[in-house]
């Protein structure tokens, strides 16, 4: 969704998709000289305006803002009064989704960690995931309602939006027209847009690479030359990820399940068409 509102030509994206400016200190995404703590400037210096360029909306996107209480408390009050997009998968898939990125593509999850056992870690807190606080806290985070009401409190109904990440797979046009609405931009824009693939989940083939492409990634500034080694690195070392196995499928439903009470909240409370999801 990032790259298809910043390719739109009256919008401009961040140079990192998350600058992470408004997370938590304590947390594992927090930069000390890159955060709001040492004022608003060091923000602009993500969005690089070209000569002659006025664009109507400028965006990033850093999902834990969800959960951050710096970005609820200092977003609501900047002077562009900006509007905020949340895109929520169903809980179980998404939980699912977080355990294998970090075992696979960091090391926050280890390696021979099952699934079950990551839940169990996760529900007992018997495990620090090296300080990452999305693993740790990936049951809680999951009732989405719960950190979406006081975010609705904050913006107001007109500056929030929400929509389900079924809707970006089913129907991106119809889903990104409505959006650049709200946004103020030109939906016919993305008439004859071709809704590149960004960020597509995979695993790595050899864990020796990918455990070396983990250290020496975190030290490459981000731009051309960490994006032309992230491709070469992909074609090299990733392949498709497997579905879940038949074990793991099972924990799979039952944690998605588990997970019904606080849907059915989340769709009465913002009106949100969360079929396929247990409710």
């Amino acid at each position: 969704m990032q790259r298809w509102i910043a390719d739109h030509p009256d919008a401009l994206g961040s140079i990192e998709k998350e600058t992470y400016f408004l997370v938590d200190p304590g947390t594992h995404m927090y930069r000390p000289d890159k955060h709001i703590s040492q004022g608003l400037s060091l923000w602009h210096e993500q969005f690089p305006i070209p000569s002659g360029a006025s664009p109507k909306v400028i965006l990033e996107s850093t999902p834990a803002y969800l959960y951050a209480e710096t970005a609820l408390r200092e977003v609501p009050k900047l002077p562009t009064a900006p509007k905020c997009l949340f895109i929520l998968r169903e809980p179980g898939a998404q939980i699912h989704s977080l355990y294998t990125y970090f075992r696979d593509n960091w090391d926050w999850v280890p390696s021979n960690m099952s699934f079950a056992n990551f839940l169990e870690h996760a529900r007992n807190k018997t495990h620090d995931f090296k300080g990452n606080e999305l693993a740790a806290h990936a049951l809680e985070y999951g009732s989405y309602v719960d950190y979406l009401e006081p975010w609705a409190e904050a913006l107001g109904e007109d500056r929030l939006r929400i929509a389900t990440f079924d809707q970006l797979k089913a129907d991106p046009k119809s889903l990104v027209r409505d959006i650049s609405t709200w946004l103020g931009l030109d939906p016919t824009f993305y008439d004859t847009y071709a809704f590149p693939k960004e960020n597509e989940t995979y695993a790595p083939r050899n864990k020796a690479l990918q455990a070396l492409n983990v250290k020496v990634r975190q030290s490459l500034p981000k731009g051309r030359l960490y994006n032309a080694a992230r491709s070469l690195y992909r074609r090299l070392n990733t392949t498709s990820r497997a579905l879940p196995m038949d074990e793991e499928a099972e924990v799979l439903a039952k944690l998605s399940q588990s997970f019904a009470p606080a849907n059915r909240r989340l769709s009465a409370r913002f009106n949100v068409d969360l079929a396929g999801w247990p409710v």
